[in-house]
C-alpha cells in the first residue's frame, strides 16, 4: 500500500476541492487527535450538532482569541495564515507554478501577489531569484 500523505480540501477557497500534502508532524498530531477524541462522522465535527462538521466561525474566533491573548496587535483574519504559508513555501524555493496548485489557484497570476511577500522582490527586478522566468518558456 503506498501511502500518499495527502489530504482532500473540499469546498476550499473558491469552492474548490483540492489534494495537498500532509505533513509528517500534522499527520502525528491528527492521529493523537483522533486516538483522543474518536471522531466518526468529522474529523473536526461540531460540538453543538456532532453530526455535522465545526462551523466556519469557529477557527476563526479561536485565532483572533489566541492573537488577542498573544497581544498581537497586527490587523488580520485567519486568511492570513494562508499567505504566511504561501510566503513560506516561495521563501523555501518552492516553485511558483507549485504553490499555484497546492492553493487551488487556476490562473497563475493569483499566485504572483505572493511574491511581493519575499523580501528584495519588486516588480521591476524580480528579485534575488526570478521564479517566474524559472519555469522555461517566453
Amino acid at each position: 500500500m503506498v501511502k500518499r500523505h495527502l489530504l482532500r480540501i473540499e469546498q476550499g477557497k473558491g469552492a474548490k476541492d483540492r489534494m495537498v500534502p500532509l505533513a509528517p508532524g500534522l499527520l502525528q498530531a491528527l492521529r493523537r487527535y483522533w486516538q483522543i477524541r474518536h471522531p466518526m462522522l468529522w474529523l473536526f465535527p461540531s460540538d453543538l450538532l456532532p453530526d455535522r462538521h465545526l462551523h466556519i466561525t469557529t477557527p476563526q474566533k479561536v485565532y483572533h482569541t489566541a492573537k488577542t491573548t498573544s497581544g498581537i496587535e497586527k490587523c488580520g483574519g485567519i486568511h492570513a495564515l494562508r499567505h504566511a504559508y504561501a510566503a513560506h513555501q516561495l521563501e523555501r524555493g518552492l516553485p511558483v507554478h507549485e504553490l499555484q496548485r497546492l492553493l487551488g489557484h487556476s490562473d497563475l497570476r493569483s499566485t504572483q501577489r505572493y511574491l511581493h511577500w519575499l523580501p528584495g522582490v519588486t516588480p521591476q527586478n524580480g528579485g534575488p531569484a526570478d521564479l517566474i522566468a524559472s519555469l522555461g518558456g517566453a
